[in-house]
């Protein structure tokens, strides 16, 4: 089971993406701020953080590097206007997996299930 935290201050750009991982059934738990992003990470409940990229209290890329020294196997989304090569070079070696748009819908998240199905078929060979 997929436990998923969205950190975001506006939680409207991430409608279509919450209602779409429901319907996978998939919790998903949102928060305002990064601070309480960690708090949580830290209860270890969540296995997926999903931030925007641009937080009230710190940026995305701040809140990755603190969530992977909580959990080095959290794995990352993050929501973002980047180009793709921009937004390697801001991401690289911080092992995100996927970038979303600013706005993610449904297929976004259905490219992300596909993403860690793959990734779980793998690890089993």
């Amino acid at each position: 089971m997929i436990n998923v935290l969205l950190a975001s201050s506006d939680k409207a750009h991430f409608s279509d993406m919450i209602n779409a991982f429901q319907d996978h059934g998939i919790r998903i738990d949102p928060v305002q701020t990064g601070d309480l992003a960690l708090t949580m990470v830290a209860d270890s409940r969540y296995n997926m953080l999903i931030t925007d990229e641009d937080l009230p209290d710190m940026s995305a890329k701040t809140l990755i590097e603190r969530t992977i020294t909580l959990n080095p196997f959290m794995n990352c989304v993050v929501a973002s206007t980047l180009s793709s090569n921009d937004f390697h070079e801001a991401f690289e070696g911080l092992g995100v997996l996927m970038q979303f748009p600013r706005t993610p819908g449904r297929t976004d998240v259905q490219k992300l299930i596909d993403h860690l199905n793959k990734i779980e078929s793998l690890s089993k060979k």
